[in-house]
């Protein structure tokens, strides 16, 4: 793993060299060509999709998807189990979240849950569905498809620490209206900062760069120009980088993920925590955070010896978020949307816990 480290920066340092030693690059991300293109031609081609827009980050590409579809006080499902960023930029345009379960396997929303608030008919007003693949752990998004169809609602998913995961065989999240990946630090595809947003539908993407890129970009596009959106296209360092190194970077990802693979088949042979799929026709994660859940009672040491006679020398750390329904930044700013997240989802959550490789 060093080793691909090393190589991955060597190729984002020659990028960048390149990068300076070309005038022509200068203006290259305002028109939305040179690197960027390339790196959302490579993006498309990944998720099967006929459009990619790089964006500032992943939190901007979620604000601007919300601009695109106009949700604005509008109500939306989606998870408490996820970091902030995610539903920010829908806050802050008025949207209300309604917090449903998650899947006790990989922690993402329930969607036999989602049918039961649309049924009950407890609110006419849902308009989309924000799918999070928590921790790098694919959504069931056949059945977040159906849903979504079977109510006329939206469903829009951040992917942002899923690039590269699977799920019945296609890549996370890519039956979603519009996707989102990240490439900050710690991400599959790490550029320093950045994002993009994928997708099939055309009107939506011309949307997008309406909100987001500059005119030079929109006026490419579109024929038009807007000097009113946001400055939400992608810094093009970032997509230089993310460029050399997209395909050096899932390379690395399928190394780790056969590690982490390895690790679970260890965990479901101990039987010390609930069973992780291990299936990989039906799901690979990224293992962004590689959890598992108790069983019964924790059982730490017991848990890393056990893993330590088998070769693997990890240290177990607590869920790296704090459900947003408790958060005092979220109570304080929107008391009146705080929905109810059951009791059994709770006790779940509060059981789970991230294994953390010592040798990397």
């Amino acid at each position: 793993m060093q080793t691909s480290k090393k190589l991955v920066k060597t190729l984002a340092m020659a990028a960048i060299a390149d990068y300076y030693q070309l005038d022509s690059s200068a203006q290259d991300h305002l028109y939305g060509i040179g690197a960027v293109n390339e790196l959302e031609q490579k993006l498309a081609r990944h998720y099967g999709k006929k459009y990619a827009l790089c964006c500032a980050s992943a939190t901007t590409a979620l604000l601007a998807i919300a601009l695109a579809l106009d949700l604005k006080n509008e109500q939306f499902i989606t998870t408490a189990f996820t970091y902030g960023g995610s539903l920010a930029g829908w806050l802050l345009l008025g949207n209300q979240p309604l917090f449903v379960d998650i899947d006790s396997l990989t922690h993402t929303l329930d969607p036999n849950a989602i049918r039961e608030v649309l049924r009950a008919g407890i609110t006419d007003d849902v308009k989309a569905i924000l799918a999070v693949d928590t921790f790098g752990n694919p959504c069931d998004m056949k059945a977040l498809r159906d849903i979504a169809d079977e109510f006329g609602i939206w469903y829009v998913a951040d992917a942002a620490q899923s690039f590269g995961a699977y799920r019945d065989r296609l890549p996370a999240s890519s039956l979603a209206d519009a996707l989102v990946v990240s490439f900050t630090v710690g991400k599959s595809l790490c550029a320093g900062e950045g994002g993009a947003i994928v997708t099939d539908d055309g009107a939506l993407y011309e949307k997008l760069v309406w909100f987001t890129q500059h005119p030079y970009r929109q006026y490419r596009d579109l024929s038009l120009e807007n000097q009113f959106g946001l400055n939400g296209r992608i810094n093009p360092l970032s997509a230089t980088i993310a460029n050399a190194t997209f395909e050096q970077a899932l390379l690395d990802l399928q190394l780790y993920q056969s590690h982490c693979l390895a690790i679970i088949s260890a965990l479901n042979d101990l039987d010390l925590t609930e069973a992780i799929p291990d299936h990989l026709d039906f799901y690979l994660s990224t293992f962004f955070c590689l959890t598992a859940t108790w069983r019964d009672l924790p059982q730490e040491e017991v848990l890393l010896r056990a893993l330590r006679d088998r070769g693997f020398h990890l240290a177990i750390a607590p869920v790296p978020l704090s459900p947003i329904h408790q958060q005092a930044a979220f109570v304080a700013q929107y008391e009146s949307w705080v929905s109810k997240v059951s009791a059994a989802t709770e006790a779940h959550y509060s059981r789970c816990f991230v294994l953390r490789d010592l040798a990397n």
